[in-house]
C-alpha cells in the first residue's frame, strides 16, 4: 500500500525554490504542486503544473525501483527531483509535453526510471463530465421506463 514519502513542509519548499528557479518561466497565474509516495519497492514524484484559474493541468509522474536502481529513499527523490527539474526547465520554455499519458522508461544519472504524464484542460474534461452524467441520466430512465413498460409473465 502507497504511502506519502514527501511531507507537507518539505513539498512547500521545493514549491518555493521552483518558483524561484523558474521565475521568468512561470506565467503569473501559474504554480508547481509536489507530492511523493513509496509503494512496495516502487518510490514515485509527481509535479503538477496548474493554472490558477484551475483550467489547464500538467501532471508528470516519475518513479524508480529503488531496489533495482540499487537507491535509498531519500536518494531517489532526489534523482526524481533532479529529473523532473531538467525536464520542466525545458517545458516551460518551450511548452511542448515531454511526456504522453504512457509510461516510458528513460535513463537518468546511470539509473533506470519510468515517466508519464498528462495534460489536462480542466474546462474540457467538466463539461465532457456533465454530458456523460446527462447521457447517463437520459439513458436510466429510458432503461427504468422500459422495465416498468414490460409486462410481466403471467
Amino acid at each position: 500500500m502507497a504511502h506519502s514519502i514527501v511531507s507537507e513542509f518539505e513539498a512547500r519548499r521545493v514549491e518555493r525554490f521552483l518558483r524561484e528557479l523558474y521565475a521568468g518561466k512561470l506565467r503569473r497565474d501559474e504554480s508547481l504542486t509536489v507530492t511523493g509516495t513509496l509503494d512496495g519497492q516502487w518510490l514515485a514524484v509527481r509535479w503538477e503544473l496548474n493554472n490558477a484559474r484551475a483550467t489547464l493541468a500538467y501532471g508528470v509522474d516519475a518513479r524508480a525501483d529503488l531496489k533495482a536502481n540499487r537507491l535509498r529513499e531519500r536518494e531517489a527523490v532526489d534523482l526524481l527531483y533532479d529529473l523532473l527539474g531538467e525536464q520542466f526547465g525545458e517545458f516551460l520554455t518551450s511548452r511542448d509535453p515531454f511526456t504522453g499519458a504512457n509510461w516510458e522508461q528513460v535513463e537518468f544519472a546511470g539509473k533506470q526510471v519510468w515517466l508519464r504524464g498528462q495534460i489536462v484542460n480542466q474546462d474540457a474534461e467538466q463539461h465532457g463530465t456533465a454530458l456523460l452524467d446527462d447521457d447517463a441520466v437520459v439513458r436510466s430512465r429510458a432503461l427504468a421506463q422500459e422495465t416498468l413498460d414490460v409486462e410481466p409473465d403471467a
